[in-house]
């Protein structure tokens, strides 16, 4: 009896042995693939930033030549007035595409900790301004639909590349619309944030009721917040496409159509500005992107984005 009694509790705490074996295999497996991915999204970091450092020079020579030469034509034909607003809006997409230089070195050297100089800006001015550029690059079969219910649309950041983030929402809107008709809709509110807006462990990935994906990027303290909400009618998205959305050269487009750098760029230019990005898709229904940033005091003076600089 005693030597059955032995050989059971000998089986028992061998066969805990082996579990607890068995747990801490996976437990390191799971470790070592956290590493691995760790070490993966390093390299494409660096890959990045010598790709970015090689190019910036040669480019912003480029766009300094158009900058320049747009200059002159908008010296030379302010008589007439159509002529000259068309060299004014080539001026302004070449200043811009300075910026995005500078926003993919920025990116380059983790964005996500670079401290972005903010200003006081008029977001109503920035969204309005990205419309106007977005006018030739959007298929005509798209209509663009804007809608500003905030009283005061003032926040703290950089006017060119919050443009920039909303400029490429909405080209990527167009796309997922593809050649049907369709609408990119855009929202300018301002909302109350009770409690704060964050997870600890990153991008947040949920099913919701219907099937729809929700994600959750950043992190906003309690208070109030100006919302950016980009949405389309377009194919939407699986939920295993939509969490690869803002790894660096993710990308479902064919090649030569992206770079898969598009929406890690916007994540670093929301969460360089203190905000926070929600995401809703549901395949076949459309997508909406919101951008939420904190609202800036309404007795600062907002900075003129670049379209109204150029101007005046």
């Amino acid at each position: 009896m005693d030597l059955n009694r032995y050989i059971v509790m000998t089986c028992i705490v061998e066969a805990a042995a082996i579990a607890i074996l068995c747990l801490m295999l996976r437990r390191r497996k799971a470790e070592a693939q956290q590493h691995l991915e760790a070490l993966n999204a390093a390299r494409r970091q660096e890959a990045l930033g010598t790709l970015a450092g090689g190019i910036a020079h040669d480019f912003n020579n480029i766009l300094a030549s158009i900058v320049g030469f747009a200059a002159l034509l908008q010296e030379d034909l302010r008589t007439m007035p159509e002529s000259h607003e068309m060299a004014r809006q080539v001026s302004i997409a070449a200043k811009r595409g300075q910026g995005i230089v500078a926003q993919l070195l920025g990116y380059s050297r983790r964005a996500r900790n670079t401290e972005i100089a903010r200003t006081p800006l008029s977001l109503d001015a920035v969204v309005r301004e990205s419309i106007a550029l977005l006018q030739p690059s959007i298929r005509s079969s798209t209509r663009i639909t804007y809608d500003n219910t905030a009283p005061d649309t003032t926040v703290n950041g950089d006017a060119v590349q919050i443009g920039q983030a909303i400029v490429n929402l909405c080209i990527n809107a167009d796309h997922a619309i593809g050649a049907r008709a369709g609408t990119i809709g855009i929202l300018l509110d301002r909302v109350a944030v009770a409690h704060e807006f964050s997870d600890s462990d990153g991008l947040r990935v949920t099913i919701v009721d219907g099937g729809a994906v929700q994600l959750r990027n950043g992190s906003i303290g309690p208070g109030p917040c100006l919302r950016v909400t980009v949405s389309d009618n377009g194919a939407g998205m699986t939920r295993d496409v939509a969490a690869k959305i803002f790894d660096p050269f993710y990308t479902t487009k064919a090649a030569g159509e992206g770079t898969g750098l598009g929406l890690a760029a916007i994540e670093g230019i929301v969460l360089g500005h203190g905000g926070a990005i929600a995401v809703k898709t549901e395949r076949f229904k459309g997508t909406s992107f919101a951008l939420m940033f904190p609202a800036g005091s309404a007795g600062s003076a907002p900075a003129a984005c670049p379209a109204e600089k150029a101007s005046r």
